[in-house]
């Protein structure tokens, strides 16, 4: 089998890293696990939802926006944000396996 870096090209493999990076905390994780089962959520929302105050939550969808994990739209007052990747469920779900086995 060949080694991952001959199975995704360079720049992809840097971005997922990147990407890996960024949502390596807590309230990263807690985020990208909430969309993953909603899809679409305000700022407010996800605010709402993680307990968070305004200026934490949107310090962290900005980083996140920023480094391509989240794709934003904003419609009239509210701005929403989903996953740009929604597999990325796939990564919770592994995090979940792992940490609950004896």
């Amino acid at each position: 089998m060949a080694v991952l870096s001959e199975r995704i090209e360079t720049s992809k493999l840097n971005s997922a890293v990147n990407m890996l990076k960024v949502i390596a905390h807590p309230v990263r994780l807690a985020i990208v696990d909430i969309l993953s089962e909603n899809k679409k959520m305000t700022v407010l929302e996800i605010q709402e939802a993680l307990q968070l105050e305004q200026a934490i939550a949107s310090q962290h969808l900005t980083l996140m926006e920023d480094k391509g994990v989240l794709l934003s739209e904003k419609v009239s007052r509210n701005k929403y944000v989903s996953l740009r990747f929604p597999n990325m469920k796939n990564i919770i779900i592994c995090l979940e396996n792992c940490c609950n086995e004896h």
